[in-house]
């Protein structure tokens, strides 16, 4: 990856196949995975999307990495992935499915905010983007895959409302599928939406380290009723809501970025790096150097490994 301060974030229009579509399809796409790799090739490094990802795969093997945890590459891997998480994969030669892009304005033309949020892998940023299908689930899902590939490729009369009815579809069975232990099932809609207004407030300033009454006071509630929120739907306190976000940008920035420590801490608004160093030594259990070192080693045996079992 060429040095930078920070990981790149693409849209939809980065990728290529967007010149052959019309109308507003820089809110969705959808390829098969095997024509998707190949013809864009910037995505083997990190990266992270201003978009909704969903990936079917239905041959091949390999790993995806999502901020910093592994998952299986294999015929039923199915991944999910919300606007900001950083992956990479790592991926066979054979590899085949199905990928879609699709912004939150392109599902909202014709469904509301709450329909998207009442997902359960979209519920908070604590959800897992992996599931696993067996064969006859693989099946269900690869067919709605291609009737979106369908209208996609004719563009008759009204196929974009068709193309969202089948994703509303596919997000509705990928539903049934999702773990249940996942899933506080007396979470109510609303708490969901709260929370999902929270994390993305925490996303815009978390930098700030602003107080957690000025959160509140976005929200129209009160501290004690975020504090109730957030222990009802994700067991945790707001303020470990706040650092787990600043301890997930510091590792991205100290895996996928080459600046020093002492920059990264100015970067996340901590003028003392040793308070830092601290901070994240104790949520983590390393210090940031450790981290850096442990990842580079951990990414290139893993690459070595992988790579040398299809080759070798």
């Amino acid at each position: 990856m060429e040095s930078s301060n920070a990981l790149p974030i693409f849209n939809i229009v980065n990728f290529d196949d967007y010149n052959n579509c019309m109308c507003f399809e820089d809110n969705f796409y959808v390829r098969r995975f095997s024509e998707h790799v190949k013809e864009n090739t910037f995505i083997e490094k990190p990266h992270s999307h201003d978009f909704f990802l969903i990936l079917l795969i239905t041959q091949g093997l390999g790993k995806h990495i999502i901020d910093f945890t592994e998952y299986e590459v294999a015929p039923g891997s199915m991944f999910i992935l919300s606007p900001g998480q950083v992956h990479q994969w790592m991926l066979s030669h054979d590899i085949e499915g199905y990928i879609l892009f699709f912004t939150k304005k392109f599902f909202l033309h014709d469904f509301a905010t709450s329909r998207l949020t009442r997902f359960p892998f979209f519920n908070s940023t604590f959800t897992s983007p992996f599931l696993k299908l067996d064969q006859e689930n693989v099946a269900s899902v690869f067919l709605k895959y291609k009737l979106m590939c369908s209208e996609y490729s004719k563009r008759k009369n009204d196929y974009q409302e068709i193309i969202r009815m089948y994703l509303n579809a596919l997000l509705l069975e990928l539903a049934r599928y999702y773990p249940l232990k996942k899933r506080n099932k007396y979470t109510l809609p609303y708490d969901i939406l709260q929370l999902n207004k929270f994390e993305a407030l925490i996303d815009k300033y978390f930098k700030l380290h602003r107080p957690l009454s000025c959160y509140a006071e976005r929200m129209n509630i009160s501290e004690r009723q975020l504090s109730y929120l957030c222990k009802k739907t994700v067991n945790k306190k707001p303020s470990e809501i706040m650092l787990e976000r600043i301890i997930l940008e510091a590792k991205r920035l100290i895996i996928h970025s080459d600046l020093s420590i002492a920059a990264i801490s100015e970067e996340l608004n901590y003028n003392d790096s040793s308070y830092f160093i601290r901070l994240f030594k104790k949520a983590t259990k390393q210090t940031p150097e450790q981290f850096r070192r442990k990842q580079h080693i951990e990414v290139y045996e893993e690459e070595q490994f992988f790579w040398n079992g299809f080759l070798g």
